[in-house]
């Protein structure tokens, strides 16, 4: 993609952020074309894990664009758009600390057939490069978390997700993402509920105005963001749809299959 691609982040600080920097440590795996000059995450993990992460976003220092004025529009023709989902539901205790699972729930190309994935990273179950010596007492709790990113045209899509040991601390963690997002310029965007609670939230990412949705469903915290074109909400929450479906799948026992328009 060249210099066009800065990954998305957020201007606000948090958790999202922190987990994004997590995912991006030396400690993970990486897979997919080479790291572009910023790092996002849960970004969170939420405005860390955008990438935001989006968990709300999280990452390292992401570079930051003007914000271009909110506007709705649709999804740019080279961006294939995803096909309607019904919302999936849940509120599952089963925890998915496997780093190989985590893998699996986040989208491949066959999920998003007709996008271009540009970057994967999955954190090691046992954080045993990332949480050694001294910095292993700060890596107590820590989340398993991983995330993806996919363009097509201008637009860029990133997914990422966080696992927890509980519905409760993940419940927490859910809370710290949305104070991240509150704590920057982002506003709130009414949309359906996905997964066990979620908020979608509209502000600037690193190529102008966009989308990010942060959902719990059970024990994992995600996010979803999009930027690059005309804002286009209904759009970023249909992948958020798919993402939690996958999520689901996996806390079920089943292998993650769900694609865009599958409910």
């Amino acid at each position: 993609m060249g210099g066009r691609r800065v990954l998305a982040a957020v201007a606000a600080a948090g958790v999202l952020t922190g987990v994004l920097a997590g995912c991006s440590s030396g400690g993970s795996k990486s897979v997919g074309a080479a790291d572009s000059p910023a790092s996002s995450a849960a970004g969170t993990t939420a405005p860390g894990t955008a990438a935001a992460s989006a968990s709300a976003p999280a990452g390292g220092a992401p570079d930051q664009a003007a914000p271009s004025a909110p506007g709705a529009g649709s999804a740019p023709v080279s961006a294939p758009a995803p096909a309607a989902a019904e919302a999936p539901r849940g509120d599952l205790e089963t925890a998915l600390l496997d780093d190989k699972v985590v893998g699996q729930v986040l989208p491949d190309a066959k999920a998003m057939a007709g996008w271009e994935e540009e970057k994967r990273r999955v954190d090691t179950a046992d954080h045993k490069v990332t949480c050694t010596g001294a910095a292993a007492a700060s890596c107590a709790g820590k989340p398993l978390s991983g995330s993806v990113r996919f363009s097509s045209g201008d637009v860029v899509v990133r997914f990422l997700v966080d696992t927890l040991p509980s519905r409760d601390a993940a419940a927490q963690r859910l809370k710290e993402n949305y104070a991240s997002y509150s704590a920057g310029p982002f506003k709130k965007v009414d949309t359906p509920a996905l997964g066990s609670e979620s908020q979608a939230f509209q502000g600037p990412l690193a190529e102008g105005e966009g989308v990010g949705i942060v959902v719990r469903s059970g024990t994992v915290v995600a996010s979803v963001t999009s930027e690059g074109g005309p804002v286009d909400v209904a759009a970023t929450r249909k992948f958020a749809v798919m993402l939690v479906k996958r999520i689901e799948q996996a806390q079920s026992g089943k292998a993650p299959d769900a694609g865009l328009g599958v409910g």
